[in-house]
């Protein structure tokens, strides 16, 4: 990849509180020093999610389409910006979007929708001045405007998908150093693979990164690597040509 930039996408396991975004922010900052334009997507903060879903649930079992991804962007949009609070507290230079103002255009069921299209120079002219670009991950918009759900776990599609069409190095930041062949909760002497194929990811890493992204990588042949903050884990692609461990700073 010959753009200089990185994506590096943080889940909400590792956004579980508030002080996990000075955390986060450390981490960008780390890759900015090795040289990096960064584009950052978040999920919401721990739970949100979920609680969201639940407090809708409670109120009715069918919300409109548009309500129900409008209440559940605003997790992803507080998540956009406390890291942009916390980057402007390290002197970081950012810009952060919303969906409305960066929308990914999407095809397919509204709730499950695939990634079809971005403004690639708004973000390359954001990161003209700035070191980092924060995205909202999950989020999209059809075609035809109607807001769209990327599945859940759809914050990886989104950073794989921001990969792809920007030519950018691609890292999914869990709260485990890599992809185990043990769930490493339950078995804490588990060493993570340090090369797996796409398919090998989707036959044994269970839930770490959404089945839907791994075979969008594969489709378009993108190699990515699954870490933890500060990590090195897992590199996830063609086991042939193999990229080195990466540095850790």
């Amino acid at each position: 990849m010959s753009t200089g930039v990185s994506v590096l996408k943080f889940g909400s396991s590792v956004l579980e509180r508030p002080e996990d975004y000075r955390c986060v922010s450390a981490e960008v900052c780390a890759e900015i020093e090795q040289g990096h334009k960064v584009v950052a997507v978040v999920s919401a903060m721990g739970k949100t999610t979920d609680e969201l879903i639940a407090a809708v649930r409670s109120v009715t079992q069918a919300p409109p389409h548009s309500l129900l991804v409008s209440l559940l962007a605003t997790g992803e949009e507080a998540s956009v910006a406390l890291l942009s609070i916390a980057l402007a507290a390290k002197g970081v230079r950012a810009a952060e979007f919303t969906t409305a103002e960066l929308p990914i255009y999407t095809r397919g069921p509204l709730e499950d929708a695939e990634p079809v299209g971005v403004d690639t120079e708004k973000i390359m002219a954001a990161l003209g001045p700035a070191d980092v670009v924060v995205l909202p991950g999950f989020l999209g918009m059809d075609m035809t405007g109607v807001p769209s759900l990327l599945g859940r776990g759809g914050s990886d599609l989104t950073a794989l998908f921001l990969g792809h069409v920007l030519e950018a190095e691609v890292r999914l930041v869990k709260d485990f150093d890599g992809i185990y062949p043990q769930d490493p909760r339950l078995v804490p002497d588990a060493a993570p693979f340090r090369f797996l194929s796409w398919e090998g990811v989707n036959r044994i890493g269970g839930d770490v990164v959404q089945m839907k992204a791994v075979d969008f990588a594969e489709r378009h042949q993108l190699g990515f690597r699954v870490t933890a903050l500060r990590g090195t884990g897992t590199w996830v692609g063609p086991l042939a040509g193999t990229p080195p461990v990466a540095r850790v700073s």
